[in-house]
């Protein structure tokens, strides 16, 4: 090409030293449709328009286009990919030649598209030139001007802060390998350009897929490159140069310069990665350093030290009443009911005598036993209290348990209280404790509390060559399939005469049977907002350690199958109820014993089921997954449908087992093209879905026991429930997740991560059905009404906390999310699992933790973790100071 291009005769752009009218040829069209349009052209039509005409009508040609504006701009002023990646990682250098001759631009613009490899870059820096801009023609200039595409360019930076994670190393053979990542924006491709010495060698597109990177960095794992170092540059390798990787777009440097010689040892790269890691533990170091003054403030001690902590004061949960609340129910009577299992003399003892020291004065009492329980030792505590002893002043009345209805509404002593303290077992009762029950039931909401319950804590005796423990009991809000496993809230309630005489009709007229039973009642008189949990220690109690059973055990809380029987029956529900004891054991060696109720639910019919998968070349995991699957479609009762996402898959084995699965299994498929979204790609697939319950499931799961989704479902039947999570393990059988805690200090952590899979957690947490703030994605169950009715998941959240926000959406619209232990999976996530370190991986959560603070206020902090726990360290192993 000789000569220059003419601007419709208005403006020329000098080509060495000439201005020539020179109409444009078939480079010019291909060129001009790989620089502005990022393609090539489509048909001869499209090339014939843009060859043999002035320099005007062809950019105008170009520009003037809704595809420039609608697919070019917008990338360039969003977060979408350009067009052009598509095409090539960089422009090459024919295209560069071709841009610095053909194309008004300034000596300062023709300096910087010389130096760059970026297709973002490029476009930025020849459509913000004054000189390109000015050599419009007119109608051309006129029409962008309209369009607003100089105001919108105007924002944007050439060159803005990014912040990479990655490694690069050269494996000896003339290829450099790795991957990179932008941390600010995990669906970017980054493109890195490569030099050698001075030289330029070449770009290459961080798209690979690198197994296991997805879980290390929380994204998927197409970040990875390999890059050949081409023949034509051998003469530098022979002599020895020094291989530079900067970013494309930012021009900043990527890793450690790696050296490169025929022939030298390979530990010379060693030592070119070793200097990389140790500028990341620097990084790393500078963060800690950062942290460290936080860190300090928020260490917290074992469980084991509950007892000491209690005696110093230091403990949250042990705060007094506050006085303007304890003035404010002053003059409310209490009537204590005592039920039998509250009728041991030790106990029974320490219970009278706190009651004779509460600054509550008001208070009476009522003791539900047959005449042969009361025995002389307990007759002789109750009978100084009765209208025997006392006359007029009577503070006690003695009668059948079946007599409780007619005594609350008829009887002048127990009608006369304002609430009911029932006891299941006698303990010590704090001295501000009936009034700090007493204010938890005033108005504080528009839905005022109708019972209330309170932490408390237990002394076991020394046994198994241990000594005495105190171990506290601390309790979550409400939670109503909680207590479906035992009776948490107590053993002491305080219940409104209202809704206590209501649980004792509820039966056939027939009083509870155990405070199991009460509770049960309770939760189907009232609403759960209307029952209060106090996150103070009000009480406690002493269990001798006796030989109950051959282990010989403390227990902390005992479920009665009959009392979940009863509420199954009174919902029309068929179940299997049955006793299971659960052990723990803390970190001081400590053993523990629950013994919840475990329950079958069966229902009338089960609806048809959608398995969501997404995959992307991980064909042995996909097939394992897809076969635990295929097994679970045999055993599932109702119709389900197993759709696979098939995202991208090059592996020649994914792409021929999906081609498998659907032409010989049933198994459906969904494409799906674009950055890793996994939102956006789960929402897609619930609209093609078949089922009225959808299961979104990751690709390297499996379950062992075929009858996980009859399970799940099941539980979905329960009141109110949108979400069913599972128990994932780790490939060595510890736990990978037990529920999701959250919190404003961390997001969201995993429960009882790390532990083993048959230790139960505290109060046999990991082993109990439960509600849970969030559950993870990586195996949600969830019904199609509740997808649709809280909008999916939020696609603007594409790589981290979709699966939080999801049910953080589903609690706000009054479901419950539910973790279920017999739901369980084994999920092939590496237990060594790494994460981006140093300053950029810290200010990514800092910045996304701070968006899901404000976009959910109180909805983060987890009304079922006890606020006694640390948030920060690992759910229920760590108190609060």
């Amino acid at each position: 090409m000789d000569g220059g291009l003419s601007l419709d005769g208005d403006t020329a752009v000098p080509a060495q030293g000439r201005n020539a009218l020179v109409h444009t040829n078939l480079e010019d069209a291909f060129n001009g449709y790989r620089l502005f349009l990022g393609r090539h052209p489509a048909s001869v039509e499209e090339i014939t328009a843009a060859t043999n005409c002035t320099l005007g009508e062809f950019l105008g040609h170009y520009l003037m286009r809704g595809e420039f504006l609608t697919g070019v701009v917008a990338s360039l002023t969003g977060t979408a990919v350009l067009p052009h990646i598509a095409l090539a990682p960089a422009p090459d250098e024919g295209l560069r030649h071709w841009a610095l001759e053909r194309l008004p631009l300034s000596a300062a613009a023709r300096d910087r598209l010389a130096s760059s490899r970026s297709w973002r870059f490029w476009l930025l820096t020849i459509l913000c030139n004054e000189d390109f801009r000015a050599g419009l023609p007119a109608a051309v200039a006129e029409w962008l001007a309209a369009s607003g595409l100089q105001g919108r360019l105007a924002a944007l930076e050439l060159a803005p802060t990014r912040r990479l994670i990655g490694e690069a190393s050269h494996n000896g053979a003339g290829t450099v390998m790795g991957w990179c990542a932008n941390a600010s924006d995990l669906s970017e491709r980054v493109v890195l350009e490569l030099h050698l010495g001075d030289r330029f060698i070449g770009a290459v597109r961080c798209e690979r897929f690198v197994p296991g990177l997805g879980e290390r960095i929380g994204s998927c794992g197409d970040h990875g490159f390999a890059f050949d170092i081409p023949a034509a540059h051998a003469d530098l390798v022979a002599r020895g140069a020094m291989l530079r990787i900067r970013d494309a777009q930012s021009k900043a440097p990527f890793g450690a310069d790696i050296y490169l010689k025929t022939n030298l040892p390979a530990a010379l790269d060693d030592l070119g990665r070793m200097l990389d890691a140790i500028q990341s533990m620097k990084a790393m170091l500078a963060s800690i350093e950062q942290q460290f003054p936080r860190t300090l403030q928020n260490i917290s001690p074992p469980l084991s030290a509950y007892g000491r902590l209690k005696a110093q004061g230091l403990l949250a949960c042990h705060r007094p009443l506050d006085g303007q609340a304890a003035a404010a129910v002053a003059g409310l009577a209490v009537n204590v009911i005592l039920l039998e299992s509250a009728l041991e003399p030790a106990s029974l003892r320490r219970l009278l005598a706190s009651l004779d020291g509460q600054t509550q004065e008001r208070w009476t009492l009522t003791v539900l036993a047959n005449a042969e329980t009361l025995g002389n030792e307990v007759g002789a505590l109750i009978r100084p209290l009765t209208a025997a002893a006392l006359g007029d002043e009577a503070r006690a009345v003695v009668a059948t348990p079946a007599a409780l209805p007619r005594l609350l509404a008829t009887h002048a002593l127990v009608s006369a209280a304002g609430a009911h303290l029932v006891v299941g077992q006698a303990g010590s009762l704090r001295p501000d404790a009936l009034a700090a029950f007493l204010a938890a039931l005033a108005p504080a909401s528009s839905t005022p509390a109708s019972v209330a319950y309170s932490d408390h804590d237990t002394l076991f005796g020394a046994h198994n060559g241990k000594p005495a423990q105190l171990r506290p009991i601390l309790k979550p809000d409400f939670d109503p399939v909680m207590l479906l496993a035992y009776d948490y809230a107590g053993p002491m309630v305080l219940v409104t005469p209202e809704v206590l005489l209501k649980a004792c009709v509820l039966a056939d007229g027939m009083p509870p049977s155990s405070l199991h039973d009460l509770m049960l009642r309770v939760s189907d008189c009232v609403p759960a907002s209307a029952i209060r949990h106090i996150p103070s220690v009000l009480y406690s109690l002493e269990q001798p350690i006796g030989l109950r059973s051959p282990d010989n055990l403390p227990r902390l809380l005992v479920g009665e199958p009959e009392a979940v029987t009863g509420w199954a029956e009174r919902r029309g529900m068929v179940t299997e109820v049955r006793q299971t004891l659960v052990a723990s054991e803390d970190e001081d060696g400590i053993q523990t014993l629950v013994e919840p109720c475990e329950f079958e639910c069966r229902p009338a019919s089960f609806p048809t089921v959608s398995v969501i998968v997404p995959t992307r070349n991980s064909p042995v995991l996909l097939r394992n997954c897809l076969d635990s699957l295929l097994r679970t479609r045999q055993a599932y009762p109702g119709p389900l449908q197993i759709l696979v996402i098939d995202h991208q898959n090059e592996d020649p084995d994914s792409v021929a087992l999906i081609a498998a699965m659907q032409a010989q299994r049933g198994v459906d498929m969904m494409p799906y093209k674009g950055p890793f979204n996994w939102a956006m790609m789960n929402n897609l697939a619930a609209e093609q879905a078949s089922g009225d319950v959808l299961v979104f499931l990751n690709d390297d799961t499996l379950a062992a026991d075929p009858g996980w989704l009859t399970r799940a479902v099941a539980t979905l039947g329960l009141p109110n429930v949108g979400v069913v999570g599972a128990r994932l393990l780790y490939g060595d059988g510890s736990i990978q997740h037990a529920g999701v805690v959250t919190s404003f200090e961390h997001g969201a952590v995993h429960e009882g991560i790390g532990m083993p899979g048959h230790e139960g957690g505290y109060l046999g947490r990991t082993h109990v059905l439960r509600s849970a703030a969030a559950v993870t994605g990586a195996c949600l169950i969830t019904p199609r009404v509740v997808f649709e009715a809280v909008g999916g998941f939020d696609a603007s959240w594409p790589v981290n906390w979709n699966d939080i926000t999801y049910c953080l959406a589903a609690r706000k619209a009054g479901w419950r999310v539910v973790y279920d232990p017999r739901v369980c999976l084994y999920h092939h996530e590496s237990k060594t699992r790494g994460y981006a370190l140093g300053q950029a991986a810290h200010d990514l959560h800092q910045t996304e933790l701070r968006r899901l603070r404000s976009e959910w206020g109180g909805y983060v902090t987890d009304p079922f973790l006890n606020q006694a726990f640390d948030r920060v360290t690992l759910p229920s192993l760590r108190l609060r100071l």
